[in-house]
């Protein structure tokens, strides 16, 4: 009896001292899943690098048998909850869960669109920022029994090399009113900013006249023709097409027809407007890698330079739609040997709008075929860039051993396109806000595609929050949704109350105006983008502040703060709200304290 109170009583000792050193800021658990299904588990203790903040710096490369390790589980015990615990995880991409479930299914999110993530409960909270191999991980969410855990997963195995630098991430914690998402947002911002990542808008305008012009203009993407998807065209060509298997260019409106266009937007009273031009160039980028010739059908290269000097004349800036991710064998220009592939030798890609749209090496894009496009599309009248696809996705390897690219490469010349892009045009913008190109990208598409894809909804998420804005407004130019703000692709095809959401959501979100899609009716009623445009008037100085904070006020009434000292207060409900001796009516907003 004696030896079993013992053991009860050393056994108590240990699990108390165990939850002790469980408990500490300081210290992570490393699950290491190996090839042979076996998973070794190592306590690691983290270097204090500043005040709160902790760093977990492993070198993988340098572990036993490190090319048998599939992934490495990065487990902080401060990221565990209970249901019903205050608190919340949040994801990069602004989608946050509290802890109310019992069981669900597990959140795994392969795609960051920043390498950070947050954990709070109670009074504490933290963010992680990962700062090396941060291409490299997915996020999970788990809850089993009412039991919450949140871990990035370093898939070591899918580098299918030898891991090209340590395994980094940097904890940071904050106590008390401190301890929310803006916090964490704002510790990235800091981070971004101080090493030189990027640069405040107020800085990147001086001397830059069309980036200027973009932060106090609204965003129109004009489609004069339809997609040549097989899927779009209810055909089937195959992956490899020959030029005799195109049908005609479904045309929506040729170059001559979107002059009349653009001169019904001036005369609205629309005096600064970014027009992104999709479709425009042949077969609607099915011939990439040929980006820079303008659709015969529409009116060629001569109609296309006239639409662009009209819009000069009317004081309008045009970007052409192109990518880069997409090269297809009917182009004159394929070359496979420009290809990535994968580490089976594998050639990559997707169906696309030439056939099978093949992924090229980054590398190959950057040193081959910008220059020369560019060019010729400056040449074409066009003042703008838009690139698709690059920032919406996190950045591919390749193993051709003529030009083997590790993402962390790849990110490298995508950013080097970047700056490319800004050199002949000013300014760029593209499709996503994966911030492998914060360096030199100034405006995102949409942040969210929520709810349908790109951070799509999630059994166990509560709402969406404007994490990625409280790190980047101010700093790169964006649209909160593709869905919500542009209202399925008919933002004016609506009325403005059918837009109310949309409308609020795009203000609490610091967002600026996007329009797309709408030439797919041949005749389009612009008034909604001179009302839009309006009240852009009104608060585009706020795309120069910092987002500080954000937060909710009442159930549906959140309050954005900005660097100048301005709110917006946006009220979701069918009552007023009053706030600071101001009365915001139902499904409205107010700029508050605004120094303009």
């Amino acid at each position: 009896m004696k030896k079993l109170l013992r053991k009860l009583f050393l056994g108590s000792v240990y699990v108390a001292l165990s939850a002790q050193v469980f408990s500490a800021v300081d210290e992570v658990n490393l699950e290491i899943r190996r090839n042979d299904s076996s998973t070794e588990i190592k306590k690691v203790k983290l270097q204090k690098v500043e005040d709160n903040t902790y760093r977990l710096d492993f070198p993988v490369h340098e572990q036993k048998y490190w090319w048998r390790i599939i992934h490495i589980d990065v487990k902080h015990t401060e990221a565990n909850a209970q249901k019903g615990d205050d608190g919340y995880w949040i994801l990069s991409d602004g989608r946050l869960g509290y802890f109310t479930r019992e069981k669900a299914p597990s959140l795994v999110e392969r795609r960051q669109i920043m390498p950070i993530y947050g954990f709070k409960k109670g009074d504490s909270a933290f963010v992680g920022i990962v700062k090396g191999l941060k291409y490299e991980f997915s996020m999970n969410v788990d809850v089993k029994d009412g039991k919450y855990s949140m871990y990035p997963r370093f898939l070591i195995g899918d580098i299918h090399t030898k891991p090209y630098e340590n395994l980094i991430i940097d904890f940071t914690f904050f106590k008390g009113a401190n301890a929310n998402y803006s916090s964490m947002a704002r510790k990235y911002r800091k981070y971004q900013l101080d090493r030189g990542e990027v640069m405040p808008l107020k800085e990147r305008v001086k001397g830059n006249p069309r980036l200027k012009y973009m932060v106090g203009s609204m965003f129109i993407k004009l489609a004069p023709a339809w997609y040549m998807r097989d899927s779009d065209m209810k055909s089937n060509r195959g992956p490899h097409w020959d030029p005799v298997d195109d049908p005609p260019v479904n045309k929506i409106k040729s170059f001559d027809e979107l002059k009349e266009d653009f001169k019904q937007i001036k005369a609205l009273g629309v005096n600064q407007l970014d027009i992104c031009l999709t479709n425009w160039n042949l077969r609607s980028n099915g011939r990439n890698p040929t980006c820079s010739m303008a659709e015969p059908e529409l009116g060629g290269n001569a109609k296309l330079k006239e639409l662009n000097a009209l819009a000069k004349d009317l004081g309008f800036q045009v970007a052409p739609h192109i990518l880069h991710t997409e090269f297809y064998t009917i182009s004159d220009e394929f070359d496979a040997n420009d290809i990535a592939v994968d580490h089976k030798g594998k050639y990559k890609g997707y169906s696309g709008m030439g056939g099978k749209g093949f992924n090229p090496c980054f590398k190959q894009v950057y040193k081959k075929y910008i220059l020369p496009h560019y060019d010729r599309m400056d040449k074409l009248g066009f003042t703008l860039m838009h690139i698709d696809v690059t920032s919406a996705i996190v950045p591919y390897d390749c193993h051709h051993i003529e030009h083997f690219s590790t993402r962390q490469e790849t990110a490298e010349y995508m950013n080097k396109v970047g700056m490319l892009s800004d050199a002949f045009f000013g300014a760029w913008s593209s499709e996503g806000p994966c911030d492998h190109v914060a360096n030199t990208l100034d405006f995102v598409l949409y942040v969210s595609a929520y709810p349908k894809y790109l951070g799509k909804h999630h059994e166990l998420m509560d709402t969406m929050v404007p994490f990625w804005q409280l790190a980047y407004h101010g700093i790169i130019l964006s649209n909160p949704f593709f869905f919500k703000t542009n209202s399925y692709n008919c933002y004016w095809t609506k009325s403005k109350e059918e837009i109310a959401e949309a409308r609020l959501k795009l203000v609490e979100f610091g967002g600026r105006p996007m329009f797309y899609g709408g030439v797919l009716s041949k005749n389009v009623d612009y008034k909604i983008l001179k009302e839009a445009y309006d009240e852009y008037e009104k608060r585009k100085h706020l795309q120069y502040e910092f987002m500080d904070f954000h937060g909710e006020l009442a159930k549906n009434v959140y309050v954005t703060r900005f660097s100048d000292g301005s709110e917006i207060v946006t009220n979701y409900t069918d009552k007023p709200f009053s706030y600071k001796d101001k009365t915001i009516a139902p499904m409205d907003y107010q700029l508050l304290n605004s120094k303009k």
